[in-house]
C-alpha cells in the first residue's frame, strides 16, 4: 500500500488529522527528493572525476613535471576551498560532490608523486597512504559509497591468503569456539551501533563499519551452514550447525521485532524457511528416487510455500509498526 493510500486510512479511521496528513506527504516528498539530488551529486562526481583523469592521461606524456606538479596541488586547493564553500552555504550534495573528487584526487597525488619522484613501494604502500591521507574526506563526508570505498581499500592491503587462514581457523574444525567467535562479532556490531547513534550526527563511518561487519557474519553463518550442517555426515557437527544457524536467524529476528524493523524481520525469516528447505533437500536426498520421495518432496514443497504465505502475511501485519 502507498503512502498516500495509508495516511487516506489513516484519516477515515481518524488516526491522523487531515492537516498531519498533508505534513506527512510534504515531509516525505522533500525527504525523497534529498536523496534523489544527492544520489545525483555522488554519481556526477563519479563521472567527472573519470573524464579529469581520462583528460589528463590523453596529455600526460606532453606535460612537464612542475606542470603536473602545480596543476595537481592547484586543483586540491580548488577542491578545498569547494567543500568549505557548500559547507557555509549549506550545499549538502556539493559537499559530497567535491569531497568524493578530494578523496579520489588523494589517490591520484599519490601515484603522480611517486610517478615523478621514481618511488617505489607496491600496493600496500600506496594504498596505506591513500587510506592515512583520504581519511580526514571520509570522516566529513554523509556517503556511505566513500566510507565503503576507504573501508574497501584499507582491506585490500592485507594479503588475501591471511584472511582465507583467519577463515580456516574459524570454521575449519566446527567446535565451541565458533559459536564464540560469532557471538563476539555480533559484540563488537551491537558496540558500533551505540558508536553510531552518538555519531550519526557528524560521520557515518561506524554505520559503514557495522554493515559490513553484520554482512560478515550473514556469510560466515550461511557458510557454516551449508558445509557442516548440510553436507557433514557427522551428526553432532550438523546440529551444531542447525543450532548456530537458526540460533542467530531467531535472534535477528527477535531484534527486529524489538525494533520493529520490518526489512529485517523479512529477510531473516525467509533465510530460515530457505534454510530448512535446504536441509530437507539434503538429507532426503535418497528418497527422491522413489515413490515416497516423491510424495514427501511434494508435501514439503508445500508445505514450505504455506509458510511463505504465512509469513508474508505476518510480515503485513506487522508494517504498520513500522
Amino acid at each position: 500500500m502507498s503512502l498516500l493510500k495509508k495516511t487516506t486510512v489513516w484519516v477515515q479511521e481518524q488516526i491522523i488529522t487531515p492537516e498531519q496528513k498533508e505534513k506527512i506527504l510534504a515531509f516525505e516528498r522533500q525527504s525523497g527528493n534529498h536523496t534523489f539530488w544527492n544520489t545525483a551529486f555522488i554519481i556526477a562526481g563519479i563521472l567527472i572525476g573519470l573524464g579529469i583523469c581520462l583528460l589528463i592521461a590523453a596529455n600526460w606524456s606532453v606535460l612537464p613535471a612542475t606542470v603536473k606538479l602545480i596543476g595537481d596541488f592547484a586543483l586540491f586547493g580548488a577542491l578545498i576551498f569547494a567543500i568549505y564553500w557548500s559547507i557555509q552555504n549549506q550545499h549538502k550534495g556539493l559537499k559530497e560532490l567535491f569531497t568524493i573528487l578530494a578523496f579520489l584526487l588523494v589517490g591520484g597525488t599519490i601515484g603522480l608523486v611517486g610517478q615523478i619522484f621514481q618511488l617505489s613501494g607496491g600496493w600496500n604502500n600506496f594504498a596505506l597512504a591513500w587510506a592515512l591521507l583520504g581519511l580526514p574526506y571520509v570522516i566529513l563526508s554523509r556517503s556511505i559509497f566513500i566510507n565503503m570505498a576507504w573501508l574497501v581499500l584499507l582491506g585490500s592491503i592485507f594479503n588475501g591468503k591471511y584472511l582465507g587462514k583467519i577463515l580456516e581457523y574459524i570454521v575449519g574444525n566446527f567446535t565451541i569456539n565458533t559459536i564464540i567467535d560469532i557471538i563476539i562479532l555480533y559484540a563488537i556490531y551491537w558496540g558500533i551501533t551505540k558508536i553510531q547513534d552518538k555519531t550519526d550526527k557528524y560521520i557515518v563511518l561506524p554505520k559503514t563499519i557495522g554493515k559490513l561487519l553484520i554482512w560478515s557474519i550473514y556469510l560466515l553463518v550461511i557458510y557454516i551452514g551449508c558445509r557442516w550442517g548440510l553436507i557433514s555426515s557427522h551428526n553432532l557437527q550438523a546440529f551444531g550447525a542447525y543450532l548456530v544457524v537458526f540460533g542467530f536467524l531467531g535472534f535477528r529476528m527477535y531484534m527486529a521485532t524489538r525494533k520493529q524493523n520490518i526489512s529485517s524481520f523479512k529477510r531473516n525469516a525467509v533465510l530460515a524457511e530457505i534454510y530448512i528447505f535446504a536441509i530437507f533437500a539434503s538429507k532426503m536426498g535418497n528418497l527422491w528416487m522413489s515413490g515416497w520421495g516423491f510424495i514427501l518432496g511434494g508435501l514439503f514443497i508445500l508445505a514450505f510455500v504455506f509458510a511463505l504465505r504465512k509469513t508474508t502475511r505476518y510480515i503485513k501485519q506487522m508494517e504498520i509498526f513500522k
